[in-house]
């Protein structure tokens, strides 16, 4: 059998039709092959009716190792596509025939089908425990395939607990592995899948891209592979996404569209087709996306929502996200759910939502600990900044992000980020600092295509965009010469405004800088003159 590491092709294709020609005089070890490469071909039913054949043939033999092998991969196999009745079938079969002393392969094969399916019902903390009992067995039995297999378990287990640094330790010895050892192509593509699939849903994409570019290598390797062709492919959209590669990005998706068969894949590649479309500003294309998409199953939030915002419904775009939020998401979503609710309720929403969602972010940051997450968890707090007039407390927020983005080599973040870079600079009254920012947004913005948020950017990159009150005051500003024109003081004004002292010095100073007066008697009669004063 060749192995993932040496990448040698093969043609899966010619040894199904070459094995199939002559089924009827089949031995049992190529029943097992034609099994195998029925199931590389995705010819799911052929996959397990041959395993099922060599099952007997292999007992027929009394070779019971060889059965309990074939019980192993028929359980395992339907478990991954969720037939959990005829995979626990199988698993006592497999049981069954390990006995009251079994082998350390057998047991080991036994324990990860029950690690396996406890996970998929929810017993994490068992499946830690299970996974770590059939590491141990498949150690001691020499069998790689199976320890791979199990350490792959109880590193998604260890996820799931609460405990990523160690889960995804046990993934990096799994890739480990795989790329410099013996270990089976029957094993190498659920591995690369599932691994790469756990990096994606807690966005480490630092880890997803360099495992998908193998995965990508070794699906070339493997002539008429159905399997995990779509997935890799998914997988491969979205790490070429976040590297601005839209136009290929897109074309990856299509191409699955048009030939996947399992509804998770398909779902997942229609939905990333809708996000390609709004970021473009193809708003018809992106609604059809979505519906088919959710006529799938799949959540299309929060990419309906921000389309939504784009059409000007702001109530439907910020209620949609909320539905979605209450229904307990996977973290990959909620990341990016809490992540637009911020954005969303800051415009014209309700404050005190976003900074609650803020700072969920900051927890799903914390506990992954991943650079994407820690980018994104710091842009959303210096959102909620901005918005409570504290761009001094957001500015190093955002350069943190914005270095983040760029070392992930993610052009569309870092051009979002620096638009409020921009912003925050002008609230500190540095406006050529801001333009500078919003000419670097605009150059990269253009490059990919993002016409509404080009449209956005516009909207606030003029310098006399910023505000209607005289002197070119902000909202902010006009309540804080108001009240200044009241004869507050800057203690007063804090109180009243909920703001910090040292944020309405900061005020003061711009106010008095704007208009070209010399202390606080000349922005009050600036107030008076111009009817910005409060009226009794």
């Amino acid at each position: 059998m060749p192995t993932a590491g040496a990448a040698r092709a093969v043609d899966w294709v010619a040894r199904y039709d070459e094995l199939s020609a002559g089924r009827e005089a089949l031995g049992a070890e190529e029943l097992d092959e034609l099994g195998l490469a029925a199931w590389f071909l995705g010819r799911e039913a052929d996959s397990v009716q041959a395993w099922s054949d060599a099952h007997e043939a292999y007992l027929a033999a009394g070779d019971t190792d060889a059965a309990i092998r074939c019980a192993f991969w028929l359980c395992y196999t339907l478990g991954q596509h969720a037939d959990y009745v005829r995979a626990g079938a199988w698993m006592a079969r497999l049981i069954d025939l390990a006995g009251d002393t079994p082998t350390a392969r057998s047991g080991a094969a036994a324990l990860l089908c029950r690690a396996v399916a406890t996970f998929e019902f929810g017993g994490v903390e068992e499946s830690v425990e299970l996974s770590g009992r059939a590491i141990r067995l498949a150690h001691s039995a020499g069998d790689l395939d199976l320890e791979v297999l199990a350490t792959m378990a109880l590193g998604r287990s260890l996820v799931a607990s609460g405990d990523p640094r160690a889960g995804f330790a046990c993934l990096d010895r799994v890739m480990l592995t795989i790329s410099t050892e013996g270990v089976s192509d029957r094993v190498a593509g659920p591995a690369y899948c599932a691994v790469i699939a756990s990096c994606l849903d807690r966005w480490d994409v630092e880890r997803a891209r360099v495992w998908t570019r193998d995965l990508s290598d070794w699906c070339d390797a493997q002539r008429g592979l159905e399997p995990f062709r779509g997935e890799c492919s998914v997988h491969r959209a979205t790490v070429l996404q976040l590297v601005g590669e839209w136009t290929e990005a897109a074309v990856t998706l299509s191409e699955v569209t048009l030939s996947e068969r399992r509804e998770q894949t398909l779902e997942n590649a229609v939905y990333g087709l809708g996000e390609l479309h709004r970021l473009a500003g193809r708003a018809t294309e992106a609604e059809d996306a979505y519906r088919q998409a959710g006529a799938l199953g799949r959540e299309v939030q929060p990419g309906l929502a921000l389309l939504r915002r784009d059409a000007g419904r702001a109530a439907a775009a910020r209620s949609g996200v909320a539905r979605a939020l209450e229904g307990g998401p996977a973290p990959r979503t909620r990341t990016e759910l809490l992540a637009a609710q911020v954005e969303l309720e800051l415009d014209g929403g309700d404050r005190v939502v976003a900074e609650r969602a803020a700072a969920a972010l900051r927890d799903l940051a914390d506990t992954f600990e991943t650079p994407y997450l820690q980018a994104q968890a710091d842009r959303a707090e210096a959102r909620v900044h901005l918005a409570t007039d504290a761009p001094d407390a957001a500015l190093p927020l955002l350069r943190r992000s914005w270095a983040a983005w760029r070392r992930l080599d993610a052009p569309y973040d870092a051009a979002i980020t620096r638009v409020l870079l921009g912003r925050a600079s002008r609230a500190l009254g540095d406006e050529e600092a801001a333009q500078l920012e919003f000419d670097a947004a605009r150059t990269v913005l253009t490059d990919l295509g993002a016409a509404p948020d080009l449209a956005r950017l516009e909207r606030i990159a003029v310098p006399g965009a910023r505000s209607d009150a005289a002197g070119g005051l902000t909202r902010r500003e006009v309540e804080v010469i108001r009240l200044i024109a009241s004869g507050r003081s800057n203690r007063e004004i804090a109180d009243q405004l909920f703001l910090s002292e040292r944020t309405v010095a900061r005020h003061v100073s711009n106010i008095l800088a704007k208009l070209g007066v010399a202390n606080r008697a000349g922005a009050t009669a600036f107030a008076f003159e111009h009817g910005l004063a409060a009226t009794a």
